[in-house]
């Protein structure tokens, strides 16, 4: 039974709530649904509001949305842990343009240099997905797609700590074939963000390409895209180096057709994570994980109402790393999955089942149940119960001296209880949810274990409300999380969260004014562990369309300096200022 210790409230902003009806969502059950029919926790961002919200990356962003929280080791271009429901930072399965990404060694995806600007869309899936997705898909999914752009574009922008970046992005179309491409570059000096480590400025360098093309034929359509990221970023530790190079890749090829009354998705694809730490008189150490995938899913309309999908999925991770090396080096994922949608007058169902086997660990079974209940034209009761798991990382496996090779997957069993409302101007989401995680991989003395069990319950609401001139919005978030084992809360999951936003229209300008405040946080930086306090911080921003094609942008973050720390002994920024344009039309 769910359990419910108080409401929860959590939002985007207003421009980004009160479209969600409009917007189509593709990963949250595998196939093209409106947002208010997938019977699922989801907010979808689309370019357009990201260029509303001017955040200075992508875990910044998503630190807006409901039921996500970030912790963050200095500024942009360092460590970002993102949580969502709770869940840690490894729970979220992290998809670009569909492609399964992420470190095998760590186990999550570094999101702080994945580049704003050649975002397209974002679905961010809160609940578990498993059934759908398999291992780490456990407390959500953050799907990225990345841009195609039909029109030549160029964006600059400048900040404070020495930030600036430069991108350019366009297609070329002639009959069938579409070719597309885009290019940028970021750079920043950074900040001191350590309180008792090196006084130094941690900065980042990045450049980003995405080349692709697009084919369409009698036979279906055919698609090719690589997106490559290389980067640096500098950092503080207790235990030597301090500069990085990464490598985010991603490659893929594709197929979409109808075949004999059915839809089918055919995606081959080789993603690359690569990080190398060094410094003075430190050996060079590196952490790679080479993934290639194949998946493949059909659908079929059994009746007016009725879809039924089925598919299945490979992958195969090899990681390596400097001497010495793991003493296992690589696993394979082989997967098979169905679901069905159902529609009856008032009445929406829909049901996943997938079963994972997985090197080393026989077979996982996962299953998701939803079912809805339209009240009125404005209103929909929904309730959902589904399970996940996430397989053990390398290091926690193999690491020398600290991994067990004993350890087994965590496994989780969700449910939630909720209801949308939209009306006029109006719009109202409020979602309840409790996990039971057992299994949880946790610290004991020096190594790892399997504790018995950690929790997490909550909810979430939203309101706000769009007018023709001003918007607004209003959230509090309540979380808690548990390792009932140890008696402690969760780390870097703070209980409440409160979002108040408000903007103003006149034509061709907007002025908007934000405020985020975030209470007290259990963290750890072994071996201390404190209490972080709590912060309000505000932010005021405004855009002007020059002319077509023409649009300046300006943003105050943190306008009063506000000294605070979202990961224990990492300062956050002070004041920060961004300038930027964009040029759509030469």
């Amino acid at each position: 039974m769910l359990k419910f210790s108080m409401l929860t409230i959590a939002m985007v902003s207003s421009y980004a709530i009160a479209d969600d009806i409009e917007h189509i969502s593709v990963y949250a059950n595998r196939q093209s649904q409106p947002v208010n029919e997938t019977l699922t926790s989801l907010t979808v961002l689309d370019r357009e509001q990201i260029l509303k919200s001017q955040v200075r990356d992508l875990p910044a962003l998503l630190n807006l949305v409901a039921g996500v929280s970030v912790s963050r080791s200095g500024g942009r271009g360092q460590l970002s842990s993102v949580f969502v429901r709770g869940g840690n930072s490894g729970h979220t399965l992290i998809l670009l343009d569909g492609v399964r990404i992420g470190s095998a060694t760590l186990g999550y995806q570094s999101l702080a240099l994945v580049p704003l600007e050649q975002i397209e869309k974002i679905e961010i899936i809160r609940g578990p997905k498993a059934a759908w997705y398999g291992s780490d898909a456990l407390a959500g999914v953050i799907a990225i797609t990345t841009r195609k752009d039909e029109r030549t574009e160029l964006n600059v922008s400048l900040g404070s700590f020495g930030q600036a970046e430069a991108s350019i992005g366009g297609s070329v179309k002639r009959d069938d074939l579409r070719l597309f491409a885009s290019v940028g570059s970021a750079h920043g000096d950074g900040f001191s963000a350590t309180t008792n480590g090196d006084p130094d400025r941690d900065g980042f360098s990045q450049h980003y390409l995405k080349l692709g093309a697009d084919y369409q034929t009698k036979f279906g359509d055919f698609g090719w895209q690589s997106n490559i990221n290389n980067g640096f970023y500098e950092f503080d530790t207790s235990w030597g180096g301090d500069q990085a190079d990464t490598q985010q890749d991603s490659h893929q090829l594709s197929w979409q057709g109808d075949v004999l009354g059915t839809t089918q998705q055919l995606r081959v694809s080789r993603s690359v994570d690569e990080d190398t730490s060094f410094g003075d008189d430190v050996a060079r150490s590196l952490f790679r994980t080479d993934r290639d995938e194949v998946d493949y899913q059909l659908s079929y309309d059994l009746a007016r109402d009725l879809t039924w999908l089925v598919g299945s999925n490979w992958y195969q991770e090899s990681v390596q790393k400097d001497a010495p090396n793991y003493s296992q080096a690589q696993r394979t994922n082989q997967s098979v999955f169905t679901g069905v949608s159902y529609q009856w007058q008032q009445w929406l169902f829909d049901s996943a089942v997938r079963r994972d086997s997985i090197t080393g660990y026989g077979a996982e079974q996962t299953y998701q149940l939803s079912g809805g209940y339209q009240l009125t034209d404005a209103l929909t009761l929904r309730l959902s119960q589904g399970t996940g798991f996430k397989v053990p990382t390398f290091n926690e496996l193999y690491w020398p001296q600290y991994g067990n090779p004993l350890l087994k997957p965590e496994l989780s069993r969700s449910r939630e209880l909720g209801f949308d409302y939209q009306h006029g101007a109006w719009t109202l989401n409020v979602t309840g949810f409790d996990r039971d995680l057992t299994n949880h991989i946790q610290n004991v003395g020096d190594s790892l274990e399997n504790v018995l069990l950690a929790t997490v319950k909550g909810a979430e609401l939203t309101v706000a409300w769009q007018g023709e001139a001003w918007q607004s919005g209003v959230t509090y978030t309540y979380l808690d999380g548990k390792n009932e084992k140890a008696g402690t809360d969760l780390t870097n999951r703070p209980a409440n969260k409160l979002a108040w936003q408000i903007a103003r229209q006149w034509q061709d300008t907007e002025v908007g004014l934000t405020a985020q405040y975030q209470r007290e946080a259990y963290s750890v930086s072994y071996p201390s562990t404190a209490e972080l306090g709590s912060f309000v911080v505000w932010g005021i921003g405004a855009s002007h369309q020059w002319q077509q094609g023409l649009t300046f942008r300006a943003k105050v973050d943190n306008l009063f300096d506000k000294s605070y720390q979202t990961n224990l002994g990492y300062q956050q920024a002070g004041v920060e200022f961004g300038l930027s344009v964009q040029v759509t039309e030469f």
